[in-house]
């Protein structure tokens, strides 16, 4: 699996400046990997993208992250997903990669 992350948005935009990550959850120790495939799997950001389709945020300045999952099959799942959409343990996730 790998993980790409870019972001826009923010407080006019600044906030999300310079957010562009590409991460591979198999260079990491075995548990640590396994946190960030479960995180990541794109079922679950299917789920949470359902979940809160049609919502709109409170902010003017929200994040919006643009999250493309490479899974064993080669074939990218791309999600773009607002930051109030994101559990805090999802963002905090984001800022360790």
């Amino acid at each position: 699996m790998i993980i790409e992350i870019t972001s826009s948005g923010g407080f006019a935009g600044l906030a999300a400046a310079g957010i562009d990550k590409r991460f591979d959850p198999s260079s990491q120790p075995p548990e640590l990997a396994q946190t960030y495939c479960t995180a990541f799997d794109p079922e679950q950001l299917g789920k949470i993208a359902a979940e809160t389709e049609g919502f709109e945020g409170v902010g003017a300045d929200m994040i919006t992250y643009r999250i493309v999952v490479t899974g064993e099959d080669g074939e990218p799942r791309v999600f773009e997903l607002r930051e109030d959409q994101l559990s805090p343990e999802m963002l905090d996730l984001i800022d360790e990669m």
